[in-house]
């Protein structure tokens, strides 16, 4: 298909330079993007495995290799199970956990821009217009300030959901039904966010469909999609019930205050990630974690289009009003007006502005968004309830595919600013609907960003964009068209991107720069190729320990050997880890409460990284631990591996 390889083609262009070291070279840093390589290796390894003739293997799928002894460790973060299954047969032919990686990586821009032309395309007829709202989903700039996170960026799913509903209400076809449950059931296993994030949305969807239809009579409609909503039900569940063994194991919730950090701040929606070409040093309202939401000015502006469109279309030709229906014509209008301007002042105090006025003596202040989102609502259902035909226009502008369209987005930004409300950091309102969905929802106080909801914005925006692209390819507005496309592309150029960005940061004083590359293949360190020949139940323990740059690496390279250590990093850690860390941070001035930590660890086997430390402390650690019977095994290249005393393992 010409779509798929001109996107594939922007893939690689946007990216650049990923695809000139596909085999070795790490988008973005050594951080995030190594945890889910070794995700995505420990996953085919098991799954290779149990394909082998060895089921057995799937019995320890969750009992990853960290964090020793510690159950359920793949569970302390995304799992990655379809991303495995994509990857499986370019890491069954080469065991190249990187090669791997980038291939699903490249993957998600390329599936999630051909996902939204299909869908885009069914909806408008319009090519043009569907090809240019992949773009702007595929590429949006959100997901360059999520590269290091390949769960965020494996939103690819979403818009094969919606084509799937769309062609059955279409058809009546039982394929297309199977294709929006199969790609659900994928969407929910390959970010835990968007499983709680897109499945209201997809259900708010289902409804909208089924009313804009008038099928809520039909029982065999509603009987296939009822089996298909539990087709996806019965798959998704057993994948949360480790999740939920956690939790009874002491996993501790997120807390509200924790969440409100990772929320969007409404001005998120005017920052840009920095490493953006065109906006990365413009659009810098709030710059914070997680913060950089901004969807770029032209799908704003084709989306804004598009919604307009729909509600143009939503209304009826009215005929010349009567000189008795002038007046009520006049004050209708003084209504609407009255409404735009309320919500106006509403979207203005969301983003942290106030609005103060004089008429005469009096003075109209409005800064506070709860009032004016009050004042705004009544003044909606006031037209509502004395405009009948405005009702009929606005239930018909809902029920359409711009309004469905529209409401998912809404409610996407809604759910992306959190529990509480806030405007430069300010707390413009104390409660939300995020913090509903937190109190009564199963699993939401398990999710720690609501910022990114800012992926279902961009899904919902670059949708919205293709109805205006298309509105413009009916005018023939063919260089207003182009010149968008333009911007849209511009908008989402960052490359060249980062990679192996290296960390060098660290809490713990006294050590050495890591080196900027990995080391693979036959350059893998030699004392991970030693680590391969020790029996498959020794356990690892690697110092320094700790520090989440090392530890990534040391997760990394178990891939080399995958036997199980007692070091990990991971969306959580068990308590004893951030225990033994603390007294492992300064060995050499408390000697004899680190050599406890590593004595109750159940490790069998200690690799001192010398080189790792500065000033020549690699070398009294190595001391250290053999004055306290640690047999050494061998030096290698700047590394020491000792086999330790036989303790009780815990």
């Amino acid at each position: 298909m010409a779509a798929a390889a001109a996107y594939t083609a922007l893939a690689i262009l946007l990216t650049w330079p990923v695809a000139a070291g596909l085999a070795h070279d790490v988008p973005s840093d050594l951080g995030d993007p190594l945890l889910n390589i070794w995700v995505l290796a420990w996953d085919c390894e098991h799954l290779l495995r149990a394909l082998g003739g060895h089921p057995a293997a799937l019995r320890d799928y969750w009992n990853a290799n960290i964090y020793y002894p510690h159950p359920l460790a793949l569970a302390y973060s995304e799992h990655l199970t379809p991303q495995a299954v994509m990857a499986l047969p370019v890491y069954a032919v080469t065991r190249n956990p990187v090669l791997s990686y980038n291939v699903v990586f490249l993957s998600t821009f390329v599936l999630s821009a051909l996902g939204l032309f299909l869908f885009v395309r069914d909806l408008t007829g319009s090519p043009t217009a569907a090809f240019l709202a992949g773009i702007a989903f595929g590429f949006a700039p959100y997901r360059f300030s999520a590269l290091p996170h390949l769960q965020v960026l494996s939103s690819m799913w979403m818009p094969y959901v919606l084509v799937g509903f769309h062609r059955f209400f279409e058809t009546g076809r039982t394929p297309p039904l199977a294709l929006a449950a199969g790609a659900w059931i994928a969407q929910n296993l390959s970010c835990g966010y968007y499983l709680f994030f897109f499945s209201p949305a997809a259900a708010v969807y289902l409804t909208l469909e089924l009313t804009r239809r008038g099928r809520w009579r039909e029982t065999r409609t509603l009987a296939r999609i009822g089996a298909t909503v539990g087709a996806v039900v019965a798959a998704t569940v057993p994948f949360l019930v480790p999740y939920w063994h956690l939790r009874q194991l002491g996993f501790a919730p997120r807390t509200l205050a924790e969440t409100g950090r990772f929320s969007a701040d409404a001005l998120a929606y005017l920052t840009a990630d920095p490493g953006m070409r065109l906006w990365g040093r413009i659009a810098r309202a709030w710059p914070k974690s997680e913060g950089a939401l901004f969807p770029g000015l032209a799908i704003a502006a084709l989306a804004a289009i598009g919604v307009m469109s729909g509600w143009r279309a939503a209304g009826g030709t009215d005929a010349s009003p009567s000189p008795p229906a002038r007046t009520r014509r006049r004050w209708e209008r003084a209504l609407a007006a009255a409404t735009v301007l309320a919500w106006a002042v509403t979207v203005a105090t969301l983003f942290g502005w106030s609005l103060r006025a004089h008429a005469g003596p009096l003075e109209i202040r409005m800064t506070s968004l709860p009032r004016a989102l009050a004042s705004s609502t009544a003044l909606l259902v006031a037209q509502l309830a004395l405009r009948p035909a405005f009702r009929d226009r606005a239930r018909r502008w809902l029920l359409s595919p711009i309004g469905i369209l529209s409401l998912l987005t809404v409610f996407a930004f809604v759910m992306s600013l959190g529990p509480a409300v806030t405007a430069a950091g300010r707390v413009t309102a104390g409660w939300s609907l995020y913090a509903l969905f937190y109190r009564l929802v199963p699993g939401f106080d398990g999710l720690r960003v609501p910022a990114r909801n800012g992926m279902i914005v961009a899904f919902g925006l670059a949708a919205l964009g293709g109805y205006g692209a298309a509105v413009l390819a009916r005018r023939r507005s063919a260089v207003l068209l182009a010149a968008l496309s333009g911007l849209v592309l511009a908008e989402s150029w960052a490359a060249p991107i980062p990679v192996n960005a290296n960390w060098t940061d660290y809490r713990q004083h006294g050590l050495a720069p890591l080196p900027g590359r990995l080391a693979l293949g036959a350059d893998t360190p030699a004392v991970y190729r030693r680590l391969a020949a020790l029996p498959d139940s020794s356990v690892i323990l690697e110092l320094p320990f700790g520090e989440v740059a090392f530890e990534a690496r040391y997760m990394f390279y178990s891939t080399r050997h995958w036997r199980r250590l007692v070091n990990g990093y991971s969306g959580g850690s068990p308590g004893d880890y951030d225990w033994r860390a603390e007294r492992l941070s300064d060995i050499l001035s408390a000697p004899d409460e680190a050599w406890r930590a590593v004595a109750e660890s159940g490790a069998t086997h200690l690799v001192v990284h010398e080189a790792a430390y500065a000033a020549g402390r690699g070398q009294l650690i190595s001391t250290w631990a053999a004055a306290r019977g640690a047999r050494p095994l061998g030096r290698f290249e700047g590394d020491r591996l000792f086999e330790l005393p036989r303790s009780k393992a815990p």
